[in-house]
């Protein structure tokens, strides 16, 4: 299956936005104590909207599902409509874009789980390293539980392929059946309403508009912000506690199907704003080479959480200069270290791609 060559602009930065909130996420609530909890001084407009950036991690995530049905489901479907779909190679390709990462997170955390002496559960190492945490096993490493749906994701639509291949139609469908079925078994245990997250990414891919509408663009975002909103207001935090309003919002799911939705229409409609100033070119550059590492860093930050923890990084009880100045040195600990791992695992992945495709 050849690579689509089409550059989508803002999609990187997107992509690398999505994972950094997930680590500002994780490290604030590691390093700081709740918002509830802090001095009366500081529970002022400044602190709280600081507080409130670093809980999206949740809402990152469902930013990555919507993103992989636009890159992965979208591109696929095209193919398959333009009858130039490669099984092979859409297996090849999704294997050693997820294994690679993943590989090198779960290695990370063997030494990891080491030095803090805990013992390493190798049956949940195992179903992780298939991708069955949330089916039949946890999860080792907190992320890994989006890596789960991730996986299903693109086994769904590699089946799903094979109906339409033209290619030894009969035996294909044969053999696409039970292996239909098993997936439909894997999401009674997940949560199916993330897959329809992914068809409508897939969907917004598909009907991609020659020219950007400003209504579905900024509609798109006015409307997916209040739903983050709403979202926060449902997420169970102490911040949260005395708030009636919650009880009058439709239930979780349903509004991270709605947000999932709004983020898709503006998603296609940012994809083909063309950066012309100079300004917008270095920041779509930019984008570009920080989400090279975005996965890795995603998979690994909880890692290097857990070391600093170890090592009794303290829990900032206060916003100030020197907890501020802690929280960005460790930020920037565990950038370093994706970093370092990704240049040794996930920057080898087109090499890796084309070796296996070689011998196959």
């Amino acid at each position: 299956m050849g690579e689509n060559k089409v550059h989508y602009y803002w999609l990187d930065l997107v992509r690398f936005t999505a994972a950094f909130l997930v680590l500002i996420c994780h490290f604030r609530g590691a390093f700081f104590v709740e918002y509830t909890l802090l001095p009366a001084e500081q529970k002022n407009p400044l602190i709280f909207a600081f507080y409130s950036l670093t809980r999206l991690g949740n809402e990152a995530v469902l930013i990555f599902f919507v993103m992989s049905g636009f890159l992965v489901g979208g591109k696929a479907i095209e193919r398959l409509q333009q009858g130039v779909f490669d099984i092979k190679g859409y297996a090849i390709d999704r294997i050693v874009r997820i294994m690679l990462p993943l590989i090198s997170a779960l290695l990370l955390f063997i030494p990891v789980s080491i030095v803090q002496g805990f013992c390493i559960d190798w049956k949940a190492w195992l179903g992780n390293l298939f991708s069955l945490q949330g089916i039949c096993t946890y999860s080792i490493i907190e992320p890994l539980w989006s890596l789960s749906y991730e996986v299903w994701f693109y086994i769904l639509m590699g089946i799903i392929s094979l109906f339409f291949v033209r290619q030894k139609m009969v035996f294909y469908k044969i053999f696409a059946i039970p292996l239909l079925l098993i997936c439909f078994l894997v999401f009674t245990k997940l949560s199916p309403h993330y897959l329809f997250m992914w068809f409508m990414g897939a969907l917004a891919y598909l009907i991609i508009p020659k020219k950007v509408d400003k209504i579905f663009l900024w509609g798109g975002f006015i409307v997916m912000i209040c739903f983050i909103i709403l979202l926060q207001l449902t997420s169970g935090s102490r911040l949260n506690e005395g708030t009636a309003i919650s009880q009058y919002l439709p239930n979780r799911q349903a509004l991270e199907l709605l947000f999932a939705f709004f983020f898709s229409l503006f998603l296609q409609q940012l994809v083909i704003i063309k950066p012309t100033k100079k300004w917008t070119l270095k920041l779509n550059e930019i984008g570009t080479k920080l989400a090279a590492f975005s996965y890795t860093l995603y998979l690994t930050h909880v890692l290097v959480l857990r070391m600093l923890e170890y090592y009794n990084v303290p829990k900032s009880e206060s916003v100030d200069f020197i907890s501020i100045s802690w929280y960005i040195g460790e930020l920037s600990i565990a950038l370093l270290v994706a970093y370092v791992v990704y240049w040794c695992f996930e920057k080898r992945t087109a090499e890796v791609k084309s070796w296996v495709k070689s011998k196959l």
